[in-house]
């Protein structure tokens, strides 16, 4: 049991002796009196932990002896005893819970990509604003919301209760960046970060408390790069704060059907010609999906002009759907996902979770899966915008036109869906952040790549969690039983990261 109180610095002989310590370092007064080596723990965090695997491995031994249960291999040493098999979190967070949660954010989250051409986004720069950031700086409060919630959720201690230890370090970080706006100074990096890791906040309470994510700090952030005066856009760290912000307004956009300005794509003028990906590219195009949504909705309100209308959008929904087709054709190598046909090749484990049609698709990333998902629903976004269309224009294959869309639709649905297994593995229920229990499909029955473990957990659930809610928008263009089959899926993520455990 760990102890919820202030742990004893005392050092480890006069711990041993059971006596009083005066914590003077390097040699406390016992040791220095007897000339005797004087040796205390490293850390806050050891001092906090240092006594859970003994105390742990007495209290099973005791349980076994008492059950008259005990055998050979139950009085193995306490290190083989008490190797951790379910999680791998603390339920009473250590006293150093700052330096913890951080640790764990850098460690399990701002993963480093092994892609040669891949956009890291804002997290790939939160850790070299935030060493160099003032004390006062709103970003090290944002982090710290961060940081603490996402070990929280892990922990199965709810970063949405009152009691969250999250939620002063967001109070804190929002009355910081209120302050340094209103003291009028330039809006430098450590202030944008700061407003995509508040909203980050917001979406991890959001996706852990099942309630919608409205993204305030997102339209602030976007108001923010208006504004920007003085400071040029020429830094890495700085064109990727900028483009994390374009990411995260797209996306809200695509979501909520909502408008971009046209001011966002200016924003592309900033960034080096250097400094190119292909989740830049699709970004581009998705802008342009996100205000086709927007126009088709006038469909409905404008009765007078809507065959003029409707055409109009049909032709400027076909240009994008060739776009959006001619950069899956574009993509490199590594970015090409392979597909495993041959179900009885996976372990049974996984066809039980959750497998659709006997196949599905491994990645080069969890990162490349995501962007390959994103497409699929910005072209499904098309095909519908097309369908609405063809309910006011008269065309002499409107029949053949609609039915290749509904034929897309499907397809781009199954695709989604195929990708279930390379996210989630055969989880099925909470377990630690680095279980290398978990299996994933892989091409030849290959090993799991190491980084793979930490960001499908890290990031698989939120990640699929949007794109089967978009699935979810086809209703009837899904085929018999499949909605209730990504149903049961969005339930499993539920109780993967959702529900505690047992």
């Amino acid at each position: 049991m760990v102890n919820p109180g202030k742990p004893s610095g005392a050092c480890e002989l006069c711990r041993k002796r059971r006596i009083k310590c005066d914590e003077a370092k390097p040699t406390c007064s016992y040791c220095l009196k007897r000339q005797l080596p004087c040796c205390f723990p490293k850390s806050q965090f050891e001092v906090a932990w240092r006594d859970q695997n003994q105390v742990a491995s007495n209290a099973v031994q005791r349980r076994l002896n008492a059950r008259g249960k005990a055998s050979p291999d139950a009085e193995r040493s306490s290190k083989e005893m008490t190797r951790p098999n379910t999680f791998n979190l603390p339920r009473v967070l250590p006293q150093d819970h700052e330096h913890y949660a951080l640790t764990f954010l850098f460690n399990s989250y701002l993963l480093p990509s092994t892609l040669s051409n891949h956009q890291a986004g804002f997290l790939g720069c939160v850790y070299p604003v935030w060493a160099q950031a003032a004390p006062s700086s709103p970003l090290r409060p944002a982090v710290n919301a961060v940081a603490q919630a996402l070990l929280e959720a892990w922990s199965f201690l709810n970063p949405n209760a009152p009691q969250s230890l999250a939620r002063s370090h967001y109070a804190q970080g929002v009355v910081a960046v209120r302050r340094q706006l209103q003291n009028a100074e330039d809006i430098d990096d450590d202030l944008l970060l700061a407003t995509l890791l508040l909203d980050m906040y917001d979406g991890i309470r959001s996706f852990c408390g099942a309630r919608p994510h409205e993204g305030p700090h997102v339209r602030g952030s976007a108001a923010m790069i208006e504004n920007r005066r003085k400071l040029p856009v020429n830094s890495k760290t700085s064109q990727g704060t900028l483009l994390g912000v374009r990411s995260r307004i797209v996306g809200d956009a695509l979501r909520k059907g909502e408008h971009i300005s046209p001011n966002v794509l200016t924003w592309k003028t900033s960034i080096q010609s250097s400094l190119r990906a292909p989740e830049l590219d699709l970004e581009a195009i998705n802008i342009e999906v996100a205000n086709l949504q927007v126009s088709a909705l006038a469909l409905k309100a404008d009765s007078a002009g809507v065959a003029t209308l409707g055409s109009e959008l049909l032709t400027k929904a076909n240009e994008l759907d060739e776009r959006l087709v001619a950069w899956a054709a574009t993509l490199p190598e590594e970015w090409i996902p392979h597909c495993i046909m041959d179900s009885e090749t996976f372990p049974r484990s996984i066809r039980d979770a959750g497998l659709y049609q006997d196949h599905c698709t491994v990645h080069k990333s969890i990162w490349t899966a995501d962007a390959l998902n994103i497409h699929c629903c910005s072209r499904i976004k098309i095909k519908l915008v097309t369908l609405a269309c063809l309910e006011y224009v008269t065309q002499s294959a409107a029949d053949v036109t609609r039915a290749n869309a509904r034929a897309t639709l499907q397809d781009l649905a199954d695709t989604v869906c195929a990708s279930i297994p390379f996210y989630l593995g055969d989880r099925a229920e909470a377990r630690r952040i680095d279980d290398r229990s978990v299996k994933y499909p892989q091409p030849g029955n290959s090993a799991t790549p190491d980084e793979h473990y930490v960001a499908a957990a890290a990031y698989g659930g939120m990640f699929l969690m949007k794109r089967l809610a978009e699935l979810l928008k086809l209703g009837p263009h899904l085929r018999a039983g499949q909605q209730r089959w990504i149903l049961g899926q969005m339930g499993r993520i539920k109780n993967i990261y959702l529900a505690k455990p047992a």
